[in-house]
């Protein structure tokens, strides 16, 4: 898949409402055990934690490929 498309579809989901709603859904379900976790439970904040830099990095990837497309753009 050549970066034009990858950056299409990209900017597609990440417009996408239903995308944005469950990445916000499991923003908040990750936040939530963060803020209810008893002292102790380190390995569900860690989890939690794991899941939080997960849903970064696909939202930093998605908009990676956009960019890729805008300096491949401008270089023309």
């Amino acid at each position: 898949m050549d970066i034009a498309h990858k950056a299409a579809r990209a900017r597609n989901l990440l417009a996408d409402d239903t995308f944005k709603s469950v990445m916000e859904e499991l923003r908040a379900d990750q936040l939530s055990i963060f803020e209810n976790s008893a002292s102790a439970d380190v390995n569900s904040r860690e989890e939690a934690h794991s899941i939080l830099s997960a849903l970064k990095k696909i939202e930093f990837r998605l908009q990676a490929y956009i960019t890729e497309e805008k300096i491949l753009d401008k270089r023309k």
